[in-house]
């Protein structure tokens, strides 16, 4: 008996200390996935070559902030009026490129949309959009970036193959989609050249938009997230009533914005470009009552000649999830020297 009791207890012992460890590691991986992070959103930029110079200051600045854990662009990587060349859309990319961590850009009108223009090279809008895809989304599953990082891609439908720009992520229980929305009326603002093609190309893309992000919010539902931040590039006039013909366009994709933010219930942040004017507000109505929804921030980026960025404190822990900071550029303040 003696003896049966010294080969016991070791036992024990041993159990002990792999089991213990164990439980704590699990303790210690669940407080991880509950952890803070931050991260840099920016957007119309950069629009001037005069310019070029403050855009360079802001990739400094993410550079060098060890915290942060991608960047996020709202789109129009150049003004409305300026060419869109290959050789422009290779210098943005280039550009681009310089973050160290991942980059994720969803289009804006600018560099597609717009593209009719006759100081813009008219191009063919469809083409130039098509162009885009290839070279800003060459990989359909990672993003941009020195460091790229995996996501998933509404390409990965078969409904909907072409559409790499739109894509999701999670991170700590925090959910995360572009959504391919852009300005001039979301592509239906009328020129000279266009033809049905790029009719029914706005109809599919809105269709595609709802369905993905129908399925985010049915993601973030199934998976317990504690917040929903959704990017892209166009204003689609919250502020205007329903019916305003500046809100064509958009007037589908804000029925649903207000149907899943009401249904989630947790803090959504709805980000864009667009207006060049820095925001944080609480614009979306709930058609029925008329009643503002508490749960849902906008957030609108510096843009054009205002080249600085924001950067967001996403907290699984907190009530309100998400915290906008400005990061004022100092340097971007200043006339550049000519000597």
């Amino acid at each position: 008996m003696f003896r049966l009791k010294l080969f016991i207890a070791p036992i024990f012992v041993l159990l002990f200390f792999i089991i213990t460890p164990g439980q704590s590691q699990s303790g210690d991986l669940e407080a991880e996935s509950l952890a803070k992070f931050e991260f840099a959103l920016i957007g119309d930029v950069p629009y001037n070559t005069a310019d070029f110079w403050k855009f360079d200051n802001v990739i400094k600045e993410i550079n060098a902030n060890k915290k942060l854990e991608w960047v996020l662009h709202a789109g129009d990587i150049k003004t409305g009026s300026s060419l869109c060349s290959d050789e422009l859309f290779q210098d943005r990319l280039e550009r681009f490129q310089q973050f160290r961590i991942p980059f994720i850009l969803t289009p804006g009108d600018n560099e597609w949309t717009d593209c009719h223009r006759f100081s813009a090279g008219s191009y063919q809008p469809l083409e130039r959009l098509s162009r885009l895809r290839t070279l800003f989304y060459p990989k359909a599953e990672m993003s941009l970036g020195q460091s790229p990082m995996p996501v998933i891609t509404q390409a990965s439908d078969p409904s909907y193959p072409e559409f790499v720009e739109n894509v999701r992520w999670m991170k700590n229980h925090v959910m995360f989609a572009t959504l391919h929305i852009v300005g001039s009326n979301n592509a239906l603002a009328s020129f000279s050249a266009r033809t049905q093609a790029d009719d029914e190309e706005v109809k599919r893309r809105i269709k595609a938009t709802l369905s993905w992000l129908h399925q985010t919010f049915d993601e973030a539902r199934a998976r317990n997230a504690r917040g929903v931040f959704l990017l892209f590039q166009a204003n689609p006039g919250f502020e205007l009533i329903k019916g305003d013909r500046r809100r064509l366009g958009f007037e589908e994709i804000l029925d649903a914005f207000e149907q899943e933010s009401v249904k989630f219930g947790k803090p959504v942040v709805l980000a864009h470009g667009d207006s060049h004017h820095f925001r944080v507000d609480k614009p979306l109505l709930d058609n029925i009552n008329k009643r503002q929804i508490k749960n849902v921030t906008r957030v609108e980026t510096f843009g054009a000649d205002d080249v600085h960025w924001l950067r967001i404190i996403a907290d699984p822990s907190s009530p309100e999830v998400f915290t906008i900071h400005q990061e004022i550029v100092e340097q971007n303040l200043k006339k550049r020297s000519l000597f």
